[in-house]
């Protein structure tokens, strides 16, 4: 079931969190600097799923993205323009990995098929019920190949549950666009992915 349909293949400041189907491989940058992006070698984060938003979204180079964002889940926003895609975007918190609050956005449709996932998921865990949120980290990645090529899925697997951390706002609280550049895959597309990480984790450490 999931939260969207899958597209056919074809204000606060926040720093992105981007996902590079290419490379199999996630990158994000420091706050307020203008430097170049790093890879996030473990992708353990709390997933701020109850502020999960849908929407249109125009990706161009060096700029932020053009979104017009749904007024639920259950609606979608009329199509702004030939050049916007369905997406999603979701704010992510890990001190650890992510030095702090990252938005994730993507029009990706294997990575909406991932989120999909995650998302029933969630809703299927009893501990949703009590309020808390979801660990989850990127345990491994899915080769899906077709005429265009191999790209990698992401495989999300929920490691853990706590209570909203002090650094994560709120769902009402998302600005409309983020003052970071939009997420553009990074130039690592030539690096192979990532090994399969083991599932069997201890307590996570976000």
């Amino acid at each position: 079931m999931g939260f969207m349909s899958v597209p056919s293949s074809g204000g606060d400041f926040k720093v992105f969190v981007s996902y590079n189907a290419k490379a199999g491989r996630w990158y994000t940058k420091n706050d307020g600097k203008d430097e170049p992006m790093f890879e996030v070698t473990d992708m353990t984060a709390v997933f701020d799923m109850p502020g999960l938003e849908t929407g249109w979204f125009k990706f161009s180079s060096g700029v932020a993205p053009e979104k017009v964002m749904d007024p639920s889940l259950a609606e979608a926003a009329p199509n702004p323009g030939a050049d916007f895609k369905r997406g999603f975007q979701i704010d992510l918190y890990s001190e650890k990995n992510l030095m702090g609050l990252r938005e994730f956005s993507s029009t990706a449709g294997i990575v909406i098929e991932a989120m999909n996932n995650l998302y029933d998921l969630w809703m299927a865990a009893p501990e949703n019920a009590s309020g808390k949120l979801p660990v989850v980290r990127c345990s491994g990645v899915l080769p899906i190949s077709n005429k265009h090529g191999t790209n990698y899925q992401p495989t999300f697997e929920i490691v853990g549950w706590t209570d909203r951390p002090a650094g994560l706002a709120g769902g009402d609280t998302k600005s409309a666009a983020p003052a970071s550049p939009p997420p553009a895959a990074a130039p690592a597309a030539h690096m192979p992915p990532p090994a399969q990480v083991s599932a069997s984790v201890g307590a996570p450490v976000f």
